[in-house]
């Protein structure tokens, strides 16, 4: 009986374990089969995205005629030459999911459009820190490429004046223009009084450009209520190659808001200046003349500054990253439009007509000689004499243009109309400050834009 009963026992705890068996292995079976469920799916997924990702790109590039320039703001063939070139310097590097070429895309196209970071990860399928990583990064290596594409201008005639005759030999000595265009900014509560000027609050870029409408120099970051005098002066007072480049004899040609100056010229002040101003109107006079050929040229610069922001929106609106990335945004679109240019001559961006409205370290250029050195101060005797000298060298200028012209197109007669009202009205002007500086100033006849 014993025996029976112990038999029993044996079987039924057999029979319970192959049970319990039975039971784990039925339930892993089931997991298993659940994880590749959920496995499949996932690769699915993937699958899935990968492939709406490459579609997507596939359209940017073959989508229209002008898909990639709408996407990117630049041509196939200029995007294609980017991507060679920050992977043959190692300045970028296909991530383990994520190429160049689309690091590359979603940066342009946030600078090309102002295109907010969730745009940009819906298009690419992205989570939002992948996004911004990657336009960060990029946004770091075009910074580097400035040596490469941003040059100070050399020191010799510029082809576009040399060729000319409106322009040479009268400006043979010029290097380019100068300008400051205001920049939306986005900034702290604390810091927005600093930065509202009369354009709203912004941040003010000085900007040097050569006839040839590449940027030579540029200064980002300065206040929006500074006035554009005070910012080249700062460019001019930093050592090289940080600051301004001005090589002695040689001049930018700049707008009323500076000063006619050792390196800088200035158009005459109260005489109309700008192009409209001119149309249908006789030229009366050397100084009027002056102004129209000054405007022409200097115009270049303003025309720079369209095309930049007619090709990269962010510069129009009010991006909400820290400033010193919005300093480096600035940075980054001269110096892609500096590439463009040089890469791409044939961009229609670079040939339209556009106009605005009013209102990683430089490398330096080895063996440049006659650089002035703004970092020393002048006396306020010298720097007076030195203003006078330009003035004086401007007149010339102005007094060449106007024999010339009239030997052309007035038979020679170089009688001027209104200039010695001009005299007269500078006259009086001169001597009204120079009482004033006597009671108010202390003597100082310093003055600030003329």
């Amino acid at each position: 009986m014993d025996d029976i009963d112990e038999e029993m026992l044996t079987r039924m705890a057999s029979n319970a374990t192959i049970s319990v068996v039975i039971c784990v292995f039925t339930c892993l079976m089931r997991i298993r089969s659940r994880r590749k469920s959920i496995t499949y799916q996932r690769k699915v997924k993937n699958k899935e995205k990968i492939d709406m990702r490459a579609r997507h790109i596939s359209r940017v590039f073959s989508g229209y005629n002008e898909s990639c320039r709408a996407y990117v703001r630049m041509r196939p063939r200029a995007f294609h030459n980017l991507v060679s070139i920050m992977r043959y310097t190692g300045l970028l590097k296909d991530g383990r999911v994520v190429k160049v070429e689309e690091q590359l895309l979603m940066f342009l196209n946030i600078l090309g459009h102002k295109t907010k970071n969730r745009i940009v990860r819906s298009h690419f399928i992205r989570s939002g820190e992948t996004v911004s990583k990657y336009v960060n990064k990029c946004l770091e290596v075009v910074g580097r490429l400035r040596g490469r594409y941003m040059k100070q201008a050399p020191n010799e005639v510029s082809p576009e004046i040399a060729t000319n005759p409106l322009y040479y030999p009268y400006f043979k000595d010029c290097i380019g223009m100068i300008d400051g265009t205001h920049i939306d900014a986005m900034l702290p509560a604390s810091l927005v009084a600093r930065f509202r000027g009369r354009k709203g609050v912004t941040q003010n870029v000085l900007a040097a450009c050569t006839p040839n409408k590449l940027f030579s120099y540029v200064l980002a970051g300065w206040e929006g209520s500074a006035n554009d005098y005070r910012v080249l002066q700062d460019a001019l007072s930093r050592p090289q190659p940080r600051g301004l480049r001005v090589y002695d004899g040689k001049y930018y040609l700049c707008d009323a808001g500076y000063t006619t100056m050792h390196g800088f010229i200035s158009p005459y002040r109260g005489v109309r200046y700008h192009l409209n101003e001119h149309k249908g109107r006789p030229i009366n006079n050397r100084q009027e003349l002056f102004n129209l050929r000054h405007s022409s040229l200097r115009s270049k610069i303003e025309s720079t500054f369209g095309v930049l922001k007619n090709r990269f929106k962010i510069l129009s609106a009010k991006p909400h990253y820290p400033f010193p990335t919005q300093v480096d945004i600035v940075i980054a679109c001269t110096i892609l439009h500096n590439y463009i240019a040089i890469e791409d001559s044939g961009d229609e961006l670079l040939h339209e007509d556009n106009h605005i409205e009013e209102d990683e370290d430089e490398i330096a250029n080895e063996g440049e000689e006659g650089v002035v050195d703004f970092t020393q101060t002048m006396t306020q005797r010298e720097e007076k004499f030195s203003r006078n000298e330009w003035r004086a060298k401007r007149d010339q200028i102005a007094i060449e243009m106007w024999e010339d012209y009239c030997a052309k197109y007035r038979g020679g007669d170089t009688t001027e109309i209104g200039i010695e009202w001009i005299a007269k009205k500078d006259q009086i002007a001169i001597e009204m400050w120079e009482d004033y500086c006597a009671k108010w100033r202390g003597g100082d006849t310093t003055e600030i834009g003329m």
